[in-house]
C-alpha cells in the first residue's frame, strides 16, 4: 500500500446503523480498509451517521440518493408503469453534479447495488454518466439484479433508463457475491462481459465479533502469533494447563512435530505458567523449552507466559474469560494428562462442541463416556497426530469451519479478494 493513505467512497442508498445485509457488509469493507489506513468515506441517502470510533471513517447523507425520498416516490410511480417523467432528466443532472462534488479528490467508489437495482435509476444514470467521464473508477458490488429477479419483471422496461441496470460500461469493474450473481451478469449484461472480467468476492463474517472475542484476548492471541496463525488456516490445538509434569505437555510436543512431520501446519497453545507450589515446575519449564528447540517447534508450541507479560516480564494472569475465548479460537482440546482428579476442560470444550483428544483416564471416561477421541500416554506420537488428522477429517463441523475461515472471514477475503480490486 502507498505510504499516503489512499481515499476509498461507499456508496449505497442507506447506510448502517440501517438494519441489512448490504449495509452490514457495506460497514465491514468500510472498517477493514480504515484499519489498514484507508481514509473512508461513506456516502448514503438515508441512515444517521453511525458514531464510528475509527477516524478514518466518514459518513455523508444525501437524501437525494435515498430510495425513498419524496420526489424519487412520485418519479418511480411514472417508471412503474413503464413512462419517464417529467423532470427526470434534471434529477439526473443534480444527482450528477452533486457526485462529482462528494467524489471530488477520490480515485475510487464501491457502489453497492445501486448500478444493478431499480430502486432509484436517477442515481443509476448519474453513477454511469460519472464512470463513463473517466473522472474515477466505479466498482459495482452486485448483491442483486433487478433484471434477474422475476419478482420485477413486471416493473422494468426495454430502453433508457431501465436497461442502464444490465449495461456493461467502461471503468465500472462489476464484482458478484456468489457464483449465482455472476451467471446472472454473464446472462443479462449487454455488450456480453468475459467470465474473467467478473470476479467474485463472498460476504463474510467477522471471527472475533461472532465469536465474541474481546479486545484484550485478540491482543493476546495476535502477541502470540495465534491470529496470525489462524489466517495461515493452521490447526490450533488448545492444551489449558499449568506447566506441571503430570499434565505431559512434552507429548504434545512431540505430537506438534510429528503433525509438522506429515505436512500439517499447527499450533498448540499452552495457557498456563509453571503451576505455584513445586519449585521443581520451574526444570520442567526449562526441559519443554529445550525438548520444543530439540525437535524444531519453536514456532509451533506456544506458551503463552512467554507471550504475555508485562514490563519486567513476569507472565500476566489470563482471566476466566480470556480462556474463555480461546477456546473460541481452537479447533480441538488437546489434554494428554497423565492424571487427573476430574476435567474440567472436558466439560469446558464439550459445551462449545469442540472435538476433544485426550488421554484415556477413569475421570475423563465419567464425563464424556466414549465420545472423546481417546489415547495413551504411552501412544507413539505419531499413532496420535494420525489420529488428529484422520478424526479431523470426517468432521463436518470442523470442516465447515476450516472452510469458513479460509474463505469467508472478512479478513482473509480483504487480503485475498478486495484490497486487489483497489
Amino acid at each position: 500500500m502507498n505510504s499516503i493513505p489512499a481515499k476509498i467512497a461507499m456508496l449505497h442508498y442507506t447506510c448502517p446503523p440501517v438494519v441489512g445485509g448490504v449495509e452490514a457488509v457495506m460497514a465491514a469493507h468500510a472498517r477493514l480498509f480504515a484499519k489498514r489506513g484507508y481514509k473512508v468515506r461513506i456516502i448514503a441517502g438515508r441512515g444517521p451517521v453511525p458514531e464510528n470510533n475509527l477516524a478514518a471513517i466518514t459518513t455523508i447523507i444525501e437524501p437525494l440518493i435515498d430510495s425513498k425520498n419524496e420526489i424519487l416516490l412520485g418519479f418511480n410511480a411514472a417508471l412503474d408503469r413503464g413512462e419517464v417523467p417529467a423532470g427526470f432528466d434534471d434529477y439526473v443532472e443534480t444527482l450528477y453534479q452533486r457526485l462529482q462534488k462528494l467524489l471530488e479528490g477520490y480515485a475510487v467508489c464501491i457502489v453497492h447495488n445501486a448500478l444493478t437495482l431499480h430502486k432509484n435509476l436517477p442515481l443509476t444514470a448519474a453513477l454511469i454518466r460519472l464512470a463513463e467521464s473517466d473522472q474515477l473508477k466505479l466498482i459495482g458490488w452486485c448483491h442483486d439484479l433487478a433484471w434477474a429477479n422475476p419478482l420485477y419483471a413486471e416493473v422494468l422496461y426495454p430502453g433508457y433508463p431501465w436497461e442502464l441496470l444490465k449495461i456493461s460500461t467502461s471503468n465500472i469493474t462489476y464484482v458478484a457475491i456468489s457464483e449465482q450473481v455472476k451467471s446472472q451478469i454473464l446472462r443479462h449484461f449487454r455488450p456480453p462481459l468475459k467470465p474473467e472480467a467478473i470476479p467474485v468476492v463472498p460476504n463474510g463474517v467477522d471471527f472475533a465479533e461472532f465469536l465474541g472475542i474481546s479486545a484484550e484476548t485478540s491482543a493476546i492471541a495476535d502477541a502470540a502469533g495465534i491470529e496470525a496463525a489462524r489466517l495461515e488456516n493452521a490447526l490450533l490445538l488448545l492444551l489449558p494447563a499449568r506447566i506441571t509434569r503430570r499434565k505431559n505437555i512434552e507429548l504434545g510436543i512431540k505430537v506438534v512435530a510429528a503433525l509438522k512431520k506429515l505436512n500439517q501446519n499447527s499450533r498448540l497453545i499452552v495457557t498456563g505458567p509453571p503451576g505455584p507450589h513445586n519449585p521443581k515446575n520451574d526444570v520442567y519449564l526449562r526441559e519443554l523449552i529445550a525438548l520444543r528447540q530439540e525437535f524444531e517447534v519453536e514456532n509451533e508450541v506456544i506458551f503463552l507466559m512467554e507471550k504475555w507479560a508485562d514490563e519486567t516480564g513476569k507472565p500476566r494472569t489470563l482471566s476466566d474469560q480470556n480462556i474463555s475465548e480461546l477456546y473460541r479460537y481452537a479447533d480441538a482440546l488437546f489434554f494428554p494428562s497423565t492424571q487427573e482428579g476430574f476435567g474440567i476442560p472436558i466439560l469446558e470444550a464439550g459445551l462449545i462442541r469442540l472435538p476433544i483428544f485426550c488421554t484415556d483416564l477413569e475421570p475423563f471416561r465419567q464425563i464424556a463416556g466414549d465420545l472423546p477421541h481417546y489415547f495413551r500416554a504411552d501412544d507413539a506420537p505419531s499413532a496420535i497426530a494420525r489420529l488428529i488428522v484422520e478424526q479431523l477429517s470426517q468432521n463436518r463441523y470442523y470442516q465447515l469451519r476450516r472452510i469458513v475461515i479460509e474463505r469467508n472471514t472478512w479478513d482473509s477475503i480483504f487480503n485475498r479478494q478486495i484490497e486487489p480490486l483497489i
